[in-house]
């Protein structure tokens, strides 16, 4: 099970495409939102570091991570599912491309958002689009663009939060929902405690 759930994640999200579709200019409104400082679900001791050390993150109490080392881009940095393998919460990091750091020179972390949007929808073929705008959120010393994607026309969305470390490095945590069980989803507003949950253990 895990290695094929590793392969449809490989498939439906993280294969490369030579195909570039720039992502909508009119999808640049800016949102203020609130996180919680603490955790809104039972977070596990499970957790996620990346290679420099510069950002770790806590899995949800109950889920694992799979092996995708044969399997996933380069950029990916870990993959974790839920025990009802119908939601996986995917760590990678976000190359600095010469048009990404332009971006992000003139725009901060909308930029980075927007790259990382981008992403996706080169890796899809065109066919992520967005749902709804960007989002910027600040958590004490933290800060965080969100936005969100879907695949399926908005019935299923992947929730997305970017950032830069203090080492000058930028990445991307998102929440993937996942339809390889036949298993109903947490519905809309699970989702949303769900991944509000990780981002309040993110630590960069």
């Amino acid at each position: 099970m895990r290695v094929q759930l590793a392969a449809l994640l490989a498939t439906a999200m993280l294969l490369p495409s030579c195909l570039f579709v720039k992502a909508p200019e009119d999808k640049i409104e800016v949102q203020n939102v609130a996180l919680s400082p603490q955790p809104e679900i039972e977070m596990s001791d499970n957790l996620v570091r990346t290679r420099a050390g510069d950002l770790i993150a806590l899995l949800p109490k109950g889920w694992v991570f799979l092996d995708t080392k044969n399997e996933a881009s380069a950029d990916i940095i870990s993959v974790a599912v839920n025990p009802d393998y119908t939601l996986s919460m995917v760590v990678s990091s976000i190359p600095a491309a010469e048009s990404s750091r332009e971006r992000m020179a003139s725009e901060g972390l909308l930029g980075l958002a927007r790259s990382a949007f981008q992403k996706h929808v080169r890796k899809t073929g065109g066919v992520a689009k967005i749902v709804g705008g960007y989002r910027i959120a600040e958590l004490g010393a933290r800060t965080f663009a969100g936005f969100d994607f879907s695949t399926t026309g908005g019935g299923m969305r992947t929730r997305c939060a970017v950032c830069t470390s203090s080492l000058g490095n930028h990445y991307e945590i998102s929440l993937v929902p996942l339809n390889v069980t036949g298993r109903d989803l947490p519905d809309a507003q699970e989702q949303e405690r769900i991944f509000r949950s990780i981002l309040a253990t993110v630590q960069y």
